[in-house]
């Protein structure tokens, strides 16, 4: 559904953060809770009210919580869509960002969880404020990063386009990377890239990731995934890499 309201922002909001709906007048709205700054999946209680009043008004009273960190009111009618953004945005939970790289899956890490080896939540941070241009983003099509702080996979990433896996190395955090995985058929594990990164270097290595991706992509219609599968890991690795930022 192509917005054309004359209104940039309402209209990248529909693309990315509203899906077709079977029934016609409605649509299904993704509430992001990936505002740029904030950890993936954090919401606080008055938001939590204001949605539910949302529900109550615009989707049967139902909220669906997504494995993915992110709201979803699926049932709004087509005619309140422009309303429920304007409240979602006043929420600072309308960022137009559903599908891209900063929609990513993190776990609590070592700042809420006893079993971590390694923080999350900065490593979201770092990754967020390295990629905040959002024409970049839309460039870059759908890439799924997905972030635990250590082997229980509490943020699936094993299954990441991206994976992020922290890990203690003498009393340190690293950050082992891995590509190519997907829950989403065919499905597959991600294939380790090499030694572990610095924790400083996670968004530089990200970074240089994805440019062996817009390098190599066969136009803008072959996806990041796409890629990593067609050419393997190896050229992603070999740039990666290039500057010595691994653990010993």
């Amino acid at each position: 559904m192509a917005g054309n309201s004359g209104d940039a922002r309402y209209d990248a909001w529909l693309r990315y953060n509203t899906r077709r709906h079977k029934m016609p007048g409605y649509r299904v709205v993704i509430v992001s809770l990936k505002k740029h700054g904030e950890p993936p999946g954090d919401i606080n209680s008055q938001q939590m009210e204001a949605v539910a009043d949302l529900a109550d008004r615009f989707s049967f009273g139902m909220i669906r919580s997504a494995h993915d960190q992110n709201l979803v009111l699926a049932d709004v009618p087509q005619r309140a869509l422009g309303e429920v953004w304007r409240a979602l945005d006043t929420l600072g939970m309308a960022t137009p960002n559903i599908g891209t790289l900063t929609d990513m899956i993190c776990c609590p890490g070592l700042d809420f969880c006893s079993l971590a080896n390694a923080g999350s939540i900065g490593i979201a941070n770092q990754i967020q404020a390295r990629f905040d241009d959002f024409d970049y983003l839309y460039d870059l099509g759908p890439v799924e990063i997905k972030m635990s702080g250590c082997m229980n996979a509490c943020g699936h990433h094993h299954v990441g386009h991206i994976g992020i896996l922290g890990v203690d190395k003498h009393g340190k955090e690293w950050y082992q990377i891995t590509l190519g995985g997907s829950a989403k058929a065919p499905a597959a594990l991600g294939e380790v890239i090499g030694p572990s990164v610095a924790k400083e270097a996670v968004a530089d290595t990200i970074e240089a990731i994805l440019g062996v991706y817009l390098r190599e992509r066969h136009g803008e219609d072959e996806i990041f995934l796409d890629t990593v599968r067609r050419i393997g890991v190896e050229p992603f690795r070999e740039r990666v890499y290039e500057t010595d930022h691994t653990a010993a």
